[in-house]
């Protein structure tokens, strides 16, 4: 919106070390608590395995802002030129 260009800025894989990070932190200790409930293993994977995408799907766009966010506030020098 701003037409800032961002193509020369390197986030590389963090946005998807994030993204794992977060989904892991939310997901494992869900996983543990229901765990005691003793379900059936394909229910449990008709909740999770659409959970962990639907979640994966929506914050990796938010992680990348986030992490082409701190790159351009700290003047991080990319390696492409525009």
């Amino acid at each position: 919106m701003c037409d800032e260009p961002y193509g020369h800025y390197r986030a590389d894989d963090a946005p998807a070390w994030l993204t794992i990070l977060i989904v892991g932190h939310i997901t494992a200790p869900v996983m543990v608590a229901l765990a005691y409930l003793q379900m059936e293993v394909w229910i449990e994977q008709v909740i999770f395995v659409p959970a962990i995408v639907l979640l994966t799907l929506i914050l990796l766009p938010i992680c990348k802002g986030v992490i082409l966010a701190l790159l351009w506030t700290t003047k991080a020098e990319g390696s492409e030129k525009i």
